[in-house]
């Protein structure tokens, strides 16, 4: 899902338990370059992540650090991994000279999937591609149709790029499409109401299913490996909150860290496991931080990521606020997201390992 944090510094520090210890650790991400924002996207295992700096894309693994896969859109967040960490996508300039979406692999580079046939290109853009499938060979996003509409979009080699439809007058978007292939999730935007709702299409299907209750605003950013977990944010009378989802038990509002209801959380990343990634607190006010919550103990509350890691052993300065967590591997194991440290006022990216 697709967040994009404030980056300002190339700073490297692993910080790892001693012998005997739980197995926690926390390291802070080398920048490739100086940037004002980045987002990231993490494989199944956590060992590759996709990165998009200010616009340009990078692949990162820990034996090879970043490889520069050239530029893509500096106006747009999109980055997307397949989960066996071999195929990349987001948004790049095509032979037109406009963003496109497009999908890279190390034996092909990057190809352009090009546009609609009813395509528009709105600020020098026809789209990007937001997600992949577990080998890459299914891919969403977002395509620009006339007049200046967002869709939501399925590609395959065989088929191209396929509509999944948009409200009148709306936008929609295919932000995100489970590892097995069966569920694709994101928004589908009510113009006249002035918000987004959460969706899912499912294999097949030509319309999207509104899971989450006729009244419930918000938008879904992840769904676990088989599809049955989805989480994002929905919006209530008072703020928006992280939601965890699955039919059985339906929506759960995961609230905040600090109870207190003015302020929003708003979930990134779901495991298999059950375990949801994102932010919580206030935007405008006293800053977020990243967060932590377990599906296996549904009543207990969202922690602070930090408290969570430094609890399981990993070093972490005191002065360091992690301040979201952007992804989580699908194994459970790799949590990807942005610090800042009020002592020096330096931020970056940091990658945890929580076992």
């Amino acid at each position: 899902m697709k967040t994009c944090l404030a980056a300002t510094i190339a700073l490297c520090l692993l910080v790892s338990v001693s012998a005997g210890a739980q197995s926690a650790t926390f390291q802070t991400l080398p920048f490739p370059q100086g940037e004002t924002w980045a987002s990231f996207s993490i494989s199944a295992d956590g060992k590759t992540v996709a990165a998009d700096f200010g616009g340009e894309l990078f692949r990162w693994t820990e034996a090879d650090g970043y490889t520069d896969l050239g530029p893509g859109d500096q106006f747009s967040t999109t980055i997307g991994i397949s989960a066996d960490g071999t195929t990349i996508t987001g948004s790049r300039q095509g032979a037109d000279g406009l963003m496109n979406p497009a999908i890279w692999k190390q034996s092909t580079g990057w190809v352009d999937l090009g546009h609609p046939f009813n395509g528009c290109s709105v600020d020098g853009s026809w789209g990007g591609g937001w997600g992949l499938n577990a080998d890459g060979t299914e891919l969403v996003g977002l395509a620009w149709t006339c007049p200046a509409v967002g869709e939501a979009f399925r590609w395959t080699e065989k088929r191209g790029m396929v509509s999944m439809g948009h409200p009148t007058h709306g936008n929609s978007r295919a932000t995100t499409i489970s590892a097995n292939g069966q569920t694709i999730v994101g928004f589908w935007e009510y113009p006249r109401q002035g918000w987004r709702r959460a969706v899912r299409w499912t294999k097949g299907s030509t319309k999207p299913d509104l899971f989450t209750g006729a009244l419930i605003a918000g938008e879904a950013t992840a769904v676990s490996t088989d599809g049955k977990q989805i989480v994002g944010q929905s919006w209530d009378d008072v703020s928006g909150y992280a939601f965890y989802f699955t039919d059985a038990a339906g929506v759960i509002s995961l609230g905040t860290v600090s109870h207190n209801p003015s302020d929003q959380s708003f979930a990134n990343g779901v495991s298999d496991n059950g375990v949801v990634v994102g932010w919580s607190g206030d935007q405008f006010g006293g800053g977020i931080k990243a967060f932590i919550w377990n599906s296996k103990y549904p009543r207990s509350h969202m922690q602070y990521l930090k408290e969570k890691l430094k609890l399981a052993g990993a070093v972490i300065p005191n002065s360091y606020v992690l301040s979201t967590a952007l992804a989580i591997s699908a194994d459970g194991s790799t949590v990807v997201g942005s610090w800042y440290d009020t002592k020096s006022f330096d931020q970056g990216s940091f990658i945890a390992h929580l076992q």
